[in-house]
């Protein structure tokens, strides 16, 4: 006799088996949950055949959009040629060698040399393990304090979740060793008049006072994304990562670039890094790296650490580190076919023209009554909901209400937006095409409306 299938999802009353994050836990059901059955190119669709236009590539990852058959078929051969192994103990897989030496060949971090792990969160958590490990070798112990910013978000581990610059009271967190700073807002958080030159001094005068309250030769490093997308994509004032590179350097304190969402084309450049023209000591990537078909990260380490690491390990007979899943053969070959057809097919240069398309659609919705700002650098762009008066002032509290409004709306007229600091961030997959972008923008304008007709 055949056995019974289970009933496809619980009755709407029933909490969900499966916990999902950034939302309720009390929101676990059915009843408020979009089960999304399958999708292709820049679209996905429900259980019940609704079609969304995935308008942030599920949280910035698919990059290539859905069913891309090439990078499949390359995932399936790999499958069949080595399908696992953990590289360690002088043994690694030839693919995951072919992959950073792709890496270092790209990557935004002179002389690198790549340690490979499975997610954001574990590149930028092995990262601060490693810079840990350095300051030891290199005789300095107590250099351990790394200062992030408030609004971004690091990662899920306890040391990332304390680098994010955020919810740190519900988890009791942040650990030990982590300061933060202003999130570069200069459209929230400016002075009225104040320019974008006076705006960054102050950001790097904040800085250069927090490092002045620490220990001397205690702060080993500063975690930026080049733009933090979490923080509501607030693309920051030209002068601010020169003044604050500038504190930086006078105290030797490291830049790291987290490029898990501004990494390999979103900014219209192959770094973020490369956007705003900056020269980190170390990069950590994910996400867009294997267009989300596999889990991978990778850490690009500078040539300093790498030399303190190789001391470190000489001193105490190893590098005491190694993740089962990181350099996974399949992961290597999802990331070398996605970094190829990026390449091949000139995916970064698409992003930064339509790019431009997106930022001129929205820009058309600059004088709505909800809108108080439109920001767009590369295929990414958010619209904010807190309106400046005459007198360049705060004018309206209740950016984050409209915010919500708007992203259900949106949400009801088929597309999906990420709400982030107070601001509603597009940011569809690099393959996305022009007649596309003007559909975003015309329901991102009907959305609008519904908004504030409600």
């Amino acid at each position: 006799m055949a056995t019974p299938k289970p009933a496809p999802f619980p009755a709407e009353d029933e909490r969900l088996p499966l916990l999902i994050g950034f939302q309720r836990v009390a929101e676990n059901t059915a009843r408020q949950t979009r089960f999304i059955d399958h999708g292709r190119g820049i679209y996905v669709y429900d259980t019940d055949g609704r079609e969304y236009i995935e308008a942030t590539a599920s949280f910035y990852v698919a990059a290539l959009g859905y069913q891309n058959e090439e990078l499949i078929d390359a995932i399936a051969r790999q499958y069949r040629e080595l399908p696992f192994f953990v590289s360690a103990l002088n043994r690694t897989s030839r693919v995951s060698l072919e992959l950073a030496e792709k890496l270092v060949a790209l990557a935004p971090v002179k002389d690198a040399h790549i340690l490979f792990g499975a997610t954001g969160s574990e590149a930028n958590d092995f990262l601060i393990k490693l810079l840990r490990f350095g300051a030891v070798a290199r005789g300095e112990p107590a250099r351990a304090t790394i200062i992030g910013r408030h609004g971004s978000y690091h990662g899920g581990t306890l040391a990332t979740a304390s680098l994010t610059g955020g919810h740190h009271e519900e988890f009791g967190l942040p650990l030990a060793g982590f300061r933060h700073v202003a999130q570069p807002d200069y459209h929230g958080e400016r002075r009225p008049g104040e320019s974008g030159a006076d705006y960054s001094a102050r950001l790097a005068a904040e800085l250069e006072a927090l490092i002045a309250a620490e220990p001397p030769a205690s702060i080993a490093a500063m975690f930026c994304e080049p733009i933090s997308f979490s923080a509501g994509f607030k693309p920051p004032p030209a002068e601010y990562f020169p003044a604050i590179t500038a504190v930086l350097d006078a105290h030797g304190i490291e830049l790291v670039a987290d490029e898990v969402i501004t990494g390999c084309g979103r900014t219209g450049r192959w770094w973020g890094s490369e956007t705003m023209a900056l020269r980190p000591a170390h990069a950590t990537m994910a996400k867009g790296v294997t267009s989300g078909y596999f889990p991978l990260s990778a850490i690009a380490i500078g040539a300093d650490l790498y030399g303190a690491l190789e001391a470190g390990s000489e001193r105490f007979g190893t590098l005491a580190h190694a993740a089962t899943y990181a350099a996974h053969p399949v992961g290597a070959a999802a990331a070398l076919k996605t970094l190829e057809i990026i390449e091949r097919d000139g995916l970064v240069e698409h992003a930064a023209r339509l790019g431009e398309r997106l930022g001129n659609g929205l820009r058309a919705f600059a004088d709505h009554p909800l809108v108080g700002d439109v920001r767009a650098l590369g295929l990414a762009a958010s619209l904010d909901f807190l309106r400046r008066d005459g007198d360049d002032r705060p004018a309206n509290d209740d950016a984050d209400a409209v915010l919500e409004r708007v992203y259900g709306a949106l949400l009801e007229r088929g597309v999906v937006g990420r709400p982030a600091g107070r601001s509603l961030v597009i940011a569809p997959p690099l393959i996305v095409q022009a007649d596309e972008i003007d559909e975003i923008c015309r329901r991102i304008g009907l959305a609008l409306d519904d908004a504030l007709a409600a």
